[in-house]
């Protein structure tokens, strides 16, 4: 049987019958993927352990001979990020995530960029390297920057004006335009348009230009980080088309 390898990360899995799982992996190599593991609820020998949300493995799948679904015939763990699932928080994060990476991205599309971005993520959230919530403020930015739907913060989408031009210290960022626009230029679109502060705005932009170890050294203050959560949580939904399960969540909890 043809067989391919790599590494992966856990997205998703569901239940099939009463022995199998369908796993959803985010691979270095291949992007995507799905893959059956079967008999993986009946045994406990095999695959014991491993196939929880969010960890990293080595996989080597195999083709089927049907030409369906690739099955899982080995996994060897990498990380397990019990760090994560031990603390509710970090665990709502990374679901959030992993929930939008999994129904943005599609099969079988190679993803190099957004694997090393979770994978960077998840490794930092594990080991409480900066605060959940300035993280996903930093996963948020990079993963849209990726996919190419950075939002545009150095000038009004309208009329162009650069942001230091603009006197109000207060502008809106438009969901559907993918960027801020000055009050002279926002009549009329008020349902999709959140309010955010310049300085927030150059933080977001900031983040867009700089690596993500610089990002974490930043240090937000509380009104930056509620509005660059705020607008960052309304701004990826918008383009993802749906509002994950797991953001919902996560906003109750918080």
């Amino acid at each position: 049987m043809i067989c391919f390898s790599s590494p992966a990360i856990l997205l998703k899995r569901t239940d099939v019958g009463d022995y199998d799982l369908i796993i959803s992996f985010l691979s270095l190599h291949r992007g995507r993927i799905s893959v059956i593991a079967k008999n993986a609820k009946k045994s406990r020998r095999r695959f014991s352990g491993l196939l929880e949300p969010f960890t990293k493995l080595d996989i080597v799948c195999r083709k089927s001979r049907n030409n369906g679904m690739p099955v899982l015939q080995e996994a060897s763990m990498k990380s397990s990020y019990t760090g994560i699932r031990g603390a509710l928080i970090e665990t709502a994060y990374a679901s959030y995530w992993t929930e939008l990476i999994h129904g943005w991205l599609e099969d079988y599309k190679s993803q190099p960029g957004i694997y090393r971005l979770l994978d960077y993520c998840l490794d930092a959230l594990d080991q409480k390297q900066v605060s959940p919530h300035v993280m996903s403020v930093i996963f948020q930015v990079r993963f849209m920057g990726l996919t190419g739907f950075s939002p545009h913060l150095e000038s009004c989408m309208a009329c162009a004006r650069l942001i230091d031009d603009i006197r109000s210290n207060t502008v809106l960022f438009d969901l559907a335009k993918g960027g801020i626009v000055c009050n002279g230029c926002s009549a009329g679109e008020g349902r999709f348009q959140l309010p955010i502060s310049k300085g927030t705005a150059k933080f977001i932009s900031w983040i867009q230009a700089n690596d993500a170890d610089s990002a974490m050294r930043l240090r937000f203050n509380s009104q930056s980080l509620e509005e660059a959560r705020h607008v960052l949580e309304a701004f990826v939904p918008y383009h993802l088309g749906r509002m994950p399960k797991s953001l919902k969540f996560l906003k109750d909890l918080r």
